[in-house]
């Protein structure tokens, strides 16, 4: 079968040269008509090319390899995601290479021209093609003025008459003016007009712009030189029939949300209609049985058949006016729509979706359904906070009689040595409902305190470094990405009193946000051998203190977030550890962590989803748990005190 070459893609053949022969070529063989080749390719063309940024000009086009972008002074960088179009190629932008289909590090702008280069090598190694986009950021002191000094038309009188404030006009033309040219002049000079999508230079004379009889809508929108304020004016412009009708009726009547009753007829000029309460504005869409009568809602013109602005509903009854002046100018009709929105329901949900203490942790693991915990505190807690957050977002809530806002910190709560009734009555949103949550926080007695639970060092201790002194250091991320973690461990002497324990050395290691460990190359854990990140060691200061940077740990096949811990007596690295234990960490931080960009390759924990089902914690978390503050942005703290014998 033979093909006939559509102009078009000649047109693109040559633009594109060899490359766009090429891939002509390779189209006609996908249509069966062409024959297969093993030799290596040279398409060094682009298939894709986005930013960041909205206004890439003009839209990307493979045979297109310069463009623009102009942005705000507020956008300080930004990024590309090239996609070649040969499978094989590869393509670097400003001199680094980036994986096809892949967004580009951020880019930093400075103010003014910004050259950026795309450069794509075809899989043969040698053709190439260099796509360029040069971005324009506007100055700090860019103007923010959008306005308009002056509007004139070829044909016809803006009504109202020319005003910089005044955004809405209409013009009415004979039949005879089949088109019209508009005249824009901008107050500031270094604004940018566009005439219904077109850009036009300011004080000059648009493109012809064709009239159907009856209503065109000619939209002028500015940019100011910010590059952020934009204005827009509209003209709508009513060419007349060769006869004058004297219709003003509707042939058609739509609202955004909501059904007319009675249901729509020409005849009947006056409807209701009910929403939720959910629906704050809604839109009406109005259109004339005549294309010469002009419609107005509220008294703000609209295109005949299109919608008009978002119209603000009160809780109640909304009268929304719809006027149709038919061609004559003299003859009308006016059609009401009374929109009732329904009143705000109240919600009767008095429950927490969060509870947090500042030291130890709630036994049992809190549930929105369970109102009553218990909590271990060591005796040197003399006070805690708690942070409750509300299920609804009207509801209220206090603990111990004062109010807190919702996912705030209570004030510091002065504890008792033994038991410490906390009570966190939540009331709803109507006022009448609420339920009380109440956690019995025991304080130990002085001198007296848990020993932490010995767990098992895992496969992955790596013992070898011990003897290395480099290893012994705070920040032990040797440049692993993740969300930033401070752990900081106390380890006290439960044989003598509850005291802290100088001197002694603390190990620490755990995966990274990948699931994988330093140091070891296993089938599941493969090229790690030789590495030694995420893994340090510190000594205890005379408070029994040590504080490793870190991130905050990833997850592997078959447990649950954690840290392993080691501490050694008196510094001495070539004797058993004294204690070895595991750091557990709450789920709403690690579902948290999870669920940010960094670590949504893997996403939440697939294979544990509960500590009930890991095979160290499922005997329970209350001597390992830590206390964890922070957020996502700006990292999280965590802190354990390590009891041992």
């Amino acid at each position: 079968m033979t093909h006939a070459t559509h102009p078009l893609l000649t047109r693109r053949r040559n633009a594109l040269g060899t490359v766009g022969a090429l891939t002509a070529l390779t189209l006609s063989a996908c249509g069966g008509g062409g024959s297969s080749s093993s030799s290596t390719s040279s398409n060094a063309a682009l298939s894709g090319l986005s930013v960041s940024e909205e206004g890439l000009s003009p839209a990307f086009d493979a045979a297109t390899t310069s463009y623009d972008l102009a942005v705000a002074n507020t956008v300080a960088s930004l990024k590309l995601v090239p996609t070649t179009a040969g499978a094989d190629a590869s393509v670097q932008v400003n001199g680094t290479t980036v994986a096809s289909g892949s967004s580009t590090a951020t880019v930093a702008l400075a103010e003014g021209a910004n050259t950026l280069s795309v450069v794509v090598t075809a899989a043969d190694g040698s053709t190439a093609r260099t796509y360029t986009v040069r971005v324009t950021r506007a100055p700090a002191s860019a103007s923010p003025d959008a306005s308009l000094r002056a509007l004139t038309l070829s044909s016809g009188e803006l009504s109202p008459t020319f005003a910089a404030g005044t955004t809405a006009y209409t013009v009415a033309v004979a039949n005879a003016v089949s088109m019209v040219t508009l005249t824009p002049t901008a107050t500031s000079s270094a604004a940018s007009i566009r005439i219904n999508g077109v850009a036009v230079i300011s004080g000059s004379a648009s493109a012809a712009i064709s009239l159907a009889v009856g209503t065109t809508t000619l939209t002028v929108r500015v940019t100011a030189q910010d590059k952020v304020t934009t204005r827009s004016y509209t003209i709508v412009v009513t060419r007349a029939a060769t006869t004058v009708s004297s219709d003003a009726s509707l042939k058609a009547l739509v609202l955004s949300a909501g059904a007319l009753t009675p249901a729509f007829a020409s005849a009947t000029s006056s409807y209701t209609a009910t929403v939720a309460n959910s629906v704050a504005s809604v839109t009406v869409t109005p259109t004339a049985t005549s294309a010469a009568a002009t419609v107005s809602v509220n008294g703000v013109a609209v295109a005949n058949g299109s919608n008009s602005g978002a119209i603000a509903l009160a809780v109640g009854s909304n009268t929304v006016k719809i006027v149709v002046t038919a061609q004559d100018g003299g003859t009308s009709s006016t059609t009401t729509v009374v929109v009732t929105r329904a009143a705000a329901s109240v919600s009767t949900d008095a429950s927490l979706s969060a509870l947090v203490l500042s030291s130890g942790s709630l036994s049992p693991s809190f549930a929105a359904a369970t109102t009553s915990y218990t909590a271990a505190i060591s005796n040197t807690v003399a006070s805690l906070t708690l942070t409750p957050t509300t299920a609804s977002s009207g509801a209220k809530v206090t603990v111990n009689g004062s109010t807190v806002a919702s996912g705030s910190a209570s004030s510091a709560i002065t504890l008792a040595v033994g038991s410490n009734t906390l009570s966190i009555v939540v009331t709803a949103a109507d006022g009448v409902t609420a339920r009380t949550y109440t956690v019995v926080a025991t304080r130990a007695a002085t001198g007296t305190c848990t020993l932490t639970a010995t767990e098992t060092q895992g496969p992955y201790p790596l013992l070898a470094i011990l003897s290395n002194s480099a290893m012994v250091r705070s920040n032990i991320t040797e440049g692993k990405t993740g969300v930033p973690l401070t752990v900081t461990l106390t380890v006290q002497d439960v044989s003598n009193g509850c005291t802290p324990v100088s001197g002694a050395a603390v190990y620490i290691w755990h995966c990274d946000k990948d699931g994988l460990y330093s140091g070891y190359s296993t089938g599941t854990n493969a090229g790690q051998a030789g590495l030694t990140y995420l893994r340090g060691i510190q000594v205890t200061n005379s408070s029994g203190q040590v504080t490793f940077t870190t991130i905050y740990p990833g997850w592997y096949a078959g447990r649950i977030t954690h840290i392993h811990a080691q501490v050694y007596l008196n510094d001495n690295l070539s004797v058993t550890a004294t204690a070895t234990t595991q750091l557990a960490f709450p789920q709403d931080a690690t579902t948290a962590v999870y669920n940010s960009t960094l670590y949504s390759a893997k996403g939440q924990n697939s294979s544990v989803a509960s500590f009930a089902a890991d095979n160290v914690f499922s005997d329970g978390t209350s001597t390992e748990m830590v206390a964890i503050s922070g957020s996502v942005a700006s990292g999280y703290a965590a802190n354990l005190t390590v009891n041992i014998a």
